[in-house]
């Protein structure tokens, strides 16, 4: 079977799919020592390389890393062509992997800190891309500068719903703090930090810090330093593939028949009448 080469290269973990195109306009890209072209299909026997270096797209499951990040707020996060001796970000702090990029998954704001996820996989970050906007359970730590009140809390959730951009607050709670500096701890459903930083502004309350503690089935690992990272144990990886809709090798989950589908009506038993006659039609 073949696909696009920037589908393929980016499911590679080379680069994103946008910086794959751009690499193949820029003619930086060949298929079996030609030139690509923008859309070119490639098979599983054709040779690709990136100036000149051959690309390794084996891509069984065990060789795809994932990887947990304390983020410090504040931390760049440059693609490592945009990277300086002068300008420290998370990638020099992420273990090099040879031929293969790290990839995040729905990455904080610069501004924002907190749990982090990469991986060489391109397939876990586009789904985890489309499950972070809409249906995948995130949670967010957040210190303001003000006094919050039960009143005000319980109105940030009807507040959400008529963003702009609207998202869903499943839980907010005050977590404590000293004077004016509170921290609230919110459980949401396509919210953003910045998502979030807009809804408190809006609400009087001055916005401090901003840390992710939940992505999914992912929570922060409480051992693990800000700057640090570890791989995800085989059971994290499992059920971070599970939670944005992927099975075990990165393909789509099957989904279970529903009541109304017609693979659920053919395993219904058919009802017969007395006559032994077939009723259920």
């Amino acid at each position: 079977m073949s696909e696009r080469l920037q589908k393929v290269l980016a499911a590679a973990g080379v680069a994103s799919r946008r910086e794959a195109e751009n690499w193949i306009r820029g003619g930086r890209v060949t298929v079996n020592d030609r030139p690509a072209t923008l859309g070119q299909r490639v098979g599983a026997d054709d040779r690709i390389a990136i100036d000149g270096r051959r690309v390794r797209l084996e891509r069984a499951a065990p060789g795809d890393l994932v990887l947990i990040y304390h983020r410090p707020p504040g931390e760049a996060l440059q693609t490592p062509a945009a990277e300086t001796e002068a300008a420290a970000s998370t990638y020099e702090r992420l273990p090099s992997v040879r031929g293969r990029r790290w990839l995040p998954l729905s990455p904080l704001a610069p501004t924002d800190g907190g749990l982090e996820l990469f991986t060489t996989d391109g397939a876990l970050r586009a789904a985890a891309s489309r499950a972070a906007a809409t249906s995948l359970p995130l949670s967010w730590a957040i210190r303001v500068n003000g006094e919050p009140t039960e009143e005000l809390i319980a109105s940030l959730t009807a507040a959400a719903a008529a963003a702009a951009t609207p998202f869903e607050i499943v839980a907010a709670r005050i977590a404590g703090g000293e004077g004016r500096n509170r921290w609230f701890e919110f459980d949401t459903r396509g919210a953003r930090g910045r998502d979030l930083r807009e809804l408190l502004l809006a609400a009087g309350l001055e916005v401090s810090r901003i840390m992710r503690t939940r992505f999914g089935s992912m929570t922060m690992d409480r051992a693990l330093s800000r700057g640090r990272h570890r791989e995800l144990t085989p059971e994290e990886r499992g059920a971070l593939y599970a939670a944005v809709g992927l099975g075990p090798s990165g393909a789509p989950a099957a989904r279970k028949p529903t009541a109304g589908s017609r693979s659920a009506a053919r395993s219904r038993p058919r009802s017969r009448g007395r006559a032994g006659k077939d009723t259920s039609r």
